[in-house]
């Protein structure tokens, strides 16, 4: 949804990587030929670039208007270093969709990176391939921190009918973050 705004508000090309390259995501992004796509991932298949979040020295500084970071950051060991990355490879002006689960009970971010066994990640993380679990306001400051402003869109936003229709929870936000 977010994304098809962007394209009614657009009237060029927007370049965009797509970290994490979700197959049925990125196949949607590709039927807009106004959205340039690279997929980008360091352990999936059939991307196109196989890059380290934390290190994408294959980007150079501000090449993409957009990207989009869902469900990666929660796996990566320096997280802040991956937001910096993100940061660093986004025109002046551009925008990013960075998604991690949320756990709204939480009033700071729950890391311990002496954890590293699969059955005490699943106990402390809710997966054996997590790191952290992040608070909301732990999320939006570490975003904050790289220098990206924040901007959380809701049902406020989306409107409640897309809500119910598609099932999202109505405590559900989309994060969008801006390269100031």
């Amino acid at each position: 949804m977010y994304i098809a705004e962007v394209l009614k508000k657009s009237t060029g090309e927007i370049n965009m990587v797509d970290i994490g390259a979700y197959v049925p995501l990125v196949e949607l992004f590709r039927k807009d030929p106004r959205l340039k796509i690279r997929t980008a991932d360091l352990f999936a298949p059939n991307v196109d670039d196989k890059v380290d979040i934390t290190d994408m020295t294959l980007y150079k500084d501000g090449q993409f208007d957009a990207f989009n970071c869902s469900h990666v950051l929660e796996h990566i060991d320096d997280d802040i270093k991956a937001m910096k990355e993100l940061y660093r490879i986004l025109k002046p002006e551009g925008w990013g969709i960075a998604m991690v689960p949320i756990n709204l009970l939480l009033n700071d971010i729950y890391e311990n990176p002496s954890i590293k066994d699969k059955a005490g990640r699943w106990k402390h993380f809710g997966q054996d391939d997590h790191v952290r679990i992040y608070s909301k306001q732990g999320f939006i400051s570490r975003l904050e921190s790289v220098g990206f402003k924040v901007e959380q869109l809701g049902k406020e936003h989306f409107g409640e009918d897309n809500f119910n229709k598609y099932g999202i929870h109505p405590r559900s936000v989309l994060y969008i973050v801006r390269k100031k």
